[in-house]
């Protein structure tokens, strides 16, 4: 079956959960992607969990269920990077190559002789990317890092959790997750500008930078006012959170304009005559009464009985299933989401289709979609033999192993990738505003269509004026997730609005939303409708739970998606209820990997002519992001849920407290005046190896810690709680951002765990030039993330 990128190669020299995923996802839709291992085999091979019943010091190289999970569909080529024979040949697999995943530190495959950007030189159309947890460049970007250290660095972890209690991990790997979906889009925009122009591109992904462009309200509030922001808990809203039921949890997360149908469902629709909400708004009182009906309901009746209620009104409620659950789910059954691979060694187990459902057009019926073809990760080595007989037989037919493509094109090289494009951006709140955003900073025109009486909600998020007035065009949060786009409003509920609307689609090359299923169609604005205007058109489409399946007519927003997908049933504070994120988590996932799709259909458009229907159920994308999980669940080696900041796997692994602000940091409400104070500062300590304990065992100099149990893995696992108390003691002294300097100089995995704010005055981040300041019509200068 061709697939959207069918053709394209791939060189992976991958070294976390990054670049693997990048890789996962390309190989999934078709490309080759070809893994570089050392022997001693990738690092996600030595990573658990594994499928296994027995610890062992040196587990199977075979049976890691992560790099089961994040290696399929590749193809393992074994070569020993500390032998110079070996680096010709890799610098000719490269050459051969359309692209490069590294996520090796930076710096590391240079001084081996594997030098990309001058291999770059020799082949133009090569697009690197280098993913890594602090960038190419700076005072940082040689830290060591972990999955729990990544996500402290951004803000994203600050965010999350209980205002009176220590910050929270998200559950898996997800800051390396969201650099990796980033990482993709960027990848998958650099292909596309080669194709056309002939001229690759180098890439540099931060994961902090990911983070922190990603903090949704809080973000904006802190460039433009130096406003931090605390952890709302699970509930920072009475319709917005996780809320206890008859038999476990139930989520919510509702718009105003929700407010009636979540009245209806919790049995007090007399109560939408109330003042308090006649007109779908909300006020603290409001909020108030709200947080003693909503829990009322629900812990009279199961989660199943609710959500059922709910979606026959429409109203934004959600179940929080684990991994079991979602292993049956009725809904992921009827679209066949849950693929089988059979492995050599773990046997057969599922894996999440892809996030992504290509229907690429091909000027007849639409064809079946695309949703990721998966097959067994590869054994070690498994294709040296094979990958290396094709290269050399390349070398033999070939004077020079580069492709002489670049030489053809002429368009402009230098100019954006995305020069030239134009996209109609029906999208509102976050998801697609993000994903259109990206399009418009690599250079696209993006036209934002909103109607007169019905425009994006968020511009009335955080909507004062600096001079105090509010007005429709200030939020920061709108102009953050929107900048460098055109406005067009338009009542397409009029005829002359959807025909003028339809004349301004016939001249684009993207159509993009993200509205509820089947709103699109009934709207007139349909695949088949405009395909009928603009038969070349990529049409994107955004529904939180796809346009198949007994789920497709749910109401979601991000935390809704986060919950239906399994993410929240995972973590938690040890022994407590799901855990949602500080953010709303569904959406820049869904954006992210939304920018990525539309560029593969333009890359696939450049080559074929054709346009493209693209479908992304967000709900789909949050489940992919803990695969290993439903993995290890089928294969009977259930992973423990809720481990709040803790590991089975490595210890001291956890979130220490620091020594207060001298000074508070203020958080400011929508008009600006000052609504809290904020002191706590925590930082995040994991000890990846017995040689960072016994480092951090000298640094902290506690003759408490010199317990001989102490000196093993699993002796410290036996005592952590006793072996954390010791720490927390030494930190809760210390200045977070002093002692991660020292941690980090003593090679100790460490980082301070970073707010909004306090990255703004970070000076890795300073030297990097993430920030920097546009120009608005009305508001003025202010600061954005570049």
């Amino acid at each position: 079956m061709e697939q959207v990128l069918s053709g394209l190669r791939i060189v992976e020299f991958g070294n976390d959960v990054a670049a693997a995923n990048v890789g996962r996802l390309l190989s999934a839709y078709g490309a080759e992607v070809i893994l570089v291992e050392p022997p001693e085999g990738n690092i996600l091979r030595h990573l658990p969990p594994y499928a296994t019943k027995t610890s062992t010091s040196k587990p199977d190289l075979e049976k890691s269920i992560l790099f089961a999970y994040m290696s399929t569909g590749k193809k393992s080529v074994l070569l020993d990077l500390n032998q110079p024979e070996n680096i010709q040949i890799l610098r000719d697999l490269v050459l051969s190559s359309d692209g490069v995943v590294d996520s090796y530190q930076p710096g590391y495959l240079t001084k081996l002789g594997i030098d990309l950007e001058a291999l770059s030189n020799i082949k133009p159309s090569l697009c690197v990317t280098r993913i890594s947890p602090y960038g190419q460049t700076g005072p940082k970007s040689s830290w060591k890092t972990s999955a729990m250290t990544s996500f402290a660095s951004g803000g994203q972890m600050y965010l999350t959790g209980d205002p009176d209690r220590e910050p929270l991990m998200t559950a898996g790997h997800q800051a390396h997750i969201q650099g990796s979906l980033h990482a993709l889009g960027g990848t998958l925009t650099a292909l596309f500008a080669a194709e056309k122009t002939g001229k690759g591109d180098v890439l540099d992904i931060s994961l902090q930078e990911v983070q922190l462009a990603t903090l949704e309200g809080a973000g904006p509030a802190a460039l433009w006012y130096g406003s931090e922001q605390p952890r709302g808990g699970n509930n920072p809203r009475a319709l917005w959170g996780v809320h206890p039921c008859k038999d476990g949890w139930i989520g919510v997360a509702s718009m105003p304009r929700q407010t009636h149908s979540v009245l209806d469902t919790i049995n007090a629709s007399a109560l939408k005559d109330d003042p308090l909400f006649k007109d779908n708004t909300w006020s603290q009182e409001a909020d108030d009464l709200l947080r003693h009906l909503v829990p009322l309901f629900t812990l009279e009746h199961d989660a199943e009985e609710i959500f059922k209620v709910a979606n026959s009104y429409r109203a934004p409620f959600a179940m929080i299933p684990e991994p079991s659950d979602l292993l049956k789910w009725r809904h992921y059954q009827e679209i066949d989401f849950w693929q089988k691979v059979t492995h050599p060694v773990l046997g057969e187990h599922p894996v999440p289709s892809g996030p992504i459902w290509f229907s690429p057009d091909e000027g007849g019926e639409k064809p079946l979609p695309d949703k990721g073809m998966f097959r067994p990760a590869p054994t070690l080595g498994q294709h040296t033999k094979e990958v290396l007989e094709a290269l050399s037989s390349r070398s033999r037919t070939s004077k020079n192993i580069n492709n002489t493509r670049e030489s053809t094109k002429c368009e402009d090289p230098y100019g954006p990738p995305l020069k030239g494009l134009r996209v109609i951006d029906m999208t509102q709140v976050w998801s697609g505003p993000y994903a259109a955003r990206f399009l418009a900073d690599m250079g696209a025109d993006v036209i934002k269509v909103e109607g007169p009486t019905f425009p994006d909600p968020i511009r009335t998020a955080t909507r004062q004026h600096r001079t105090g007035e509010p007005d429709i065009n200030v939020s920061a949060y709108f102009s953050e997730y929107n900048r460098g786009k055109r406005g067009f409003a338009v009542d397409i509920k009029q005829k002359s609005g959807l025909e003028a609307l339809k004349k301004l689609i016939a001249t684009a090359d993207v159509f993009l939303e993200n509205w509820s299923s089947g709103v699109a169609d009934r709207n007139s604005l349909g695949y088949e409708d405009i395909r009928a205007i603009n038969p070349k058109i990529i049409y994107v489409t955004m529904p939180g739970f796809g346009h198949q399946g007994s789920d497709s007519s749910m109401v979601g927003f991000g935390p809704t998606i986060e919950q239906m997908g399994g993410l929240v049933a995972l973590q938690g504070y040890k022994g407590g209820e799901p855990h949602k994120t500080g953010i709303s988590y569904g959406d820049p996932i869904a954006g992210a990997t939304c920018a990525a799709a539309i560029a593969a259909a333009m890359l696939r458009r450049e080559k074929t002519g054709y346009g493209c229907y693209c479908v992304l159920p967000q709900r789909d994308g949050v489940t992919g992001l803990v695969g290993e999980f439903f993995i290890a669940e089928s294969l009977g080696f259930p992973m423990e849920l809720r481990l709040g900041n803790s590991s089975n796997f490595s210890t001291p692994h956890n979130i220490y407290p620091c020594k207060p602000d001298d000074k508070p940091r203020i958080v400011l409400g929508p008009d600006r005046s000052p609504v809290g104070e904020l002191f706590d500062r925590w930082i995040a300590i994991d000890c990846q190896s017995d040689k960072e304990w016994d480092a951090l065992k000298k640094t902290i100099n506690d003759p408490r810690l010199n317990n001989q149990e102490y000196s093993t893995l699993q002796g410290r696992l036996k005592y952590t709680e006793q072996i954390d108390k010791v720490i927390s003691e030494w930190t809760c002294e210390k200045d977070p951002h002093e002692l991660e300097n020292l941690l980090q100089s003593k090679q100790i995995t460490a980082s301070s765990v970073a707010t909004a704010a306090s990255l703004l005055n970070d000076n890795h981040i300073k030297e990097r030039n993430v920030f920097i300041s546009v120009t608005h019509s009305i508001v003025g200068t202010h600061n954005t993330v570049r």
